[in-house]
């Protein structure tokens, strides 16, 4: 991913010297091609290039188009280029050329700030108006990238990482103790407050227009509700998803280098890895994975050559045995703007440090697969009030035979109807209950987050996993990582469209005679090999965890009973010391 920095001075005074180059400097590590910057009175512009798309070969930004009053930094890629090019109406041929800056300029100067509504991708930029001396910024519908940004008096900065932002001033860096409450409760603050004071990110889907005045902020898509599919056959749903899925991996598979794909022997990345392989081929795919000889229940190698027999991929395994949690913690890569959270950090970072390795810029990935089908947990609800009550009960008395009544009942599949009943009544959508505050933080913390409201609503729940915050910071959150080995990671199943999709079918495509993903699993009949098709237990780190907390475990107890541990502040340690 590339990335950006924007100083704007609202008083049209001068932009403070070296203040650019301050916020420019962190940014560093996503700008393996160069970079380039932009001074003009009280408008700085900078950034850092990586190119991966053809299109962008060389291209300098920020970007101004001769004739157009307008200037643009972005850290992105469009996905539906060839509707752009025909709805602008541009010359196919020449607009086959153009990057995706050019085209959002284009855009813009059609549409104006609704020329977002019109993007399908991932993006996250700034634009300047000339004509009407406003910062336009805004970000994809997902949140796949990232745009962060203070104000300062009359001064507001932005750019691409909130360490980048503080690094404007040379004043001292006040840590948000509500942002890190919320990350010990386990969720995200939905209005984009970070782990510095003072510091936003920039919401999905969101568009900030600025200017002397102030700024204006407001949400520009988010799926109707209101509009669901009603396929003839299940055979319809089926075979439009897999279009959908094709379409995404395809639009990830733009680049100017070969493409790798990061393949576990699950469903979701084997999908993947092998849609892209049935494109690319007679060019063979390349697929790193991790293997384990010794914790043999974590090891998928049996699936992972299924695929490779299939499809002729090139196959590299790296051995994970010795990549347990916290070791050599001290050595882990440290991201100065949110804390460490994923577990398996060497792991991946062997993965990045072997696709660079292989000349590889862009590596896809089966991650966010899960969060498709969350809206599974309605199957009986929606095969009840279709009125499919035949259908309903032999499904249900399957999952009572195979998994028992206690197993079924804790699932929550007949607690899903009574909601749905529920919501039919006045008034009922709108219900909601106080969640329960986690027993293990401490009394500080508890005053410092936003009411635990969760809402009984399956819609919302199901929604808020793909379009919330914390669904966006989980995909964005191995940029930085990934960056370091000048790599953009690229998740198909996080596409504007298919998620569109998927939350507008029945559920009961979701999850279907006791199967997860049964959308998936029929759309990849022929293409995905049956032995990872037809999968019913995913594979699970757990033995390599446990490795790692009983060779670590030195570690954790000096940490644990550390006194001065300032993660004591917000987590009660007697909780943890249970464990």
């Amino acid at each position: 991913m590339s990335a950006f920095a924007v100083i704007y001075e609202r008083s049209n005074t001068p932009v403070q010297a070296g203040v650019l180059e301050r916020v420019m400097e962190r940014l560093k590590h996503r700008g393996p091609d160069g970079s380039d910057g932009a001074v003009s009175g009280h408008i700085a512009m900078g950034h850092w290039h990586f190119w991966t798309t053809p299109e962008e070969v060389e291209e300098r930004q920020p970007l101004q188009l001769s004739g157009l009053p307008f200037k643009i930094v972005l850290d992105g890629r469009l996905d539906n280029r060839p509707e752009l090019i025909s709805d602008l109406k541009l010359d196919s041929t020449q607009g086959k050329l153009l990057s995706d800056a050019v085209l959002i300029l284009h855009a813009y100067d059609r549409w104006g700030e609704n020329c977002f509504e019109h993007f399908v991708g991932e993006y996250a930029l700034v634009l300047l108006d000339q004509q009407r001396d406003e910062l336009i910024c805004a970000r994809d519908a997902l949140g796949d990238r990232t745009l962060f940004y203070a104000t300062n008096g009359t001064r507001m900065v932005i750019a691409s990482e909130p360490w980048a932002v503080a690094g404007a001033d040379n004043s001292g860096i006040e840590l948000n103790e509500s942002t890190v409450a919320h990350f010990f409760s386990r969720k995200a603050i939905e209005d984009g407050q970070t782990f510095f004071k003072g510091i936003y990110e920039l919401p999905p889907a969101h568009v900030m227009v600025s200017n002397a005045s102030g700024d204006r902020h407001w949400r520009y898509w988010h799926p109707d509700s209101s509009k669901q599919l009603h396929g003839k056959s299940n055979e319809e749903y089926v075979e439009q998803f897999r279009l959908l899925l094709e379409e995404s991996v395809r639009c990830r598979l733009r680049s100017t280098t070969p493409v790798g794909v990061q393949m576990s022997g699950g469903l979701d990345s084997p999908s993947v890895a092998c849609l892209a392989a049935r494109m690319l081929a007679p060019v063979p795919l390349t697929t790193i994975s991790y293997v384990f000889d010794e914790l043999t229940d974590c090891d998928e190698r049996q699936y992972i050559e299924t695929v490779k027999a299939r499809w002729g991929i090139r196959s590299i395994q790296l051995p994970g045995d010795d990549a347990w949690p916290l070791k050599n913690w001290q050595e882990w890569p440290v991201d100065p703007g949110r804390p460490e959270r994923n577990a398996y950090r060497l792991l991946f970072e062997r993965v990045y440090q072997r696709a660079q390795q292989e000349g590889l810029r862009v590596l896809l990935t089966g991650a966010f697969g899960d969060h498709l089908y969350g809206g599974g947990q309605d199957w009986l609800a929606e095969l009840i009030l279709e009125g499919r009550l035949l259908e309903a009960a032999r499904e249900l008395s399957i999952h009572i035979r195979y998994a028992g009544l206690a197993w079924t009942l804790r699932a929550g599949f007949l607690q899903r109807v009574v909601r749905r009943l529920l919501n039919t009544l006045p008034g009922g959508r709108y219900a909601h209950r106080r969640g329960n505050t986690p027993d293990w933080l401490t009394y500080f913390s508890i005053k410092r987050i936003s009411k635990l409201d969760i809402r009984v609503d399956p819609a919302f729940e199901r929604d808020n996993a793909l379009l919330g915050m914390e669904a966006a910071q989980g995909s964005s959150s191995e940029i930085f990582y990934a960056s370091r080995y000048a790599l953009e990671v690229r998740h198909p199943y996080r596409d504007r469209r298919l998620v569109e999709f998927v939350l507008a079918i029945p559920a009961y495509q979701l999850y279907y005679r006791g199967l997860y993903k049964h959308i998936l699993r029929s759309a990849m009949q022929g293409i995905l090999p049956e032995p990872i098709r037809n999968r019913q237990k995913p594979t699970a780190l757990t033995p390599l965890f446990l490795r790692g907390m009983q060779r670590e475990k030195n570690t954790l107890e000096t940490c644990l009973r550390d006194p001065d541990a300032a993660w004591r502040k917000f987590v009660r340690p007697e909780r943890l010391l249970e464990h």
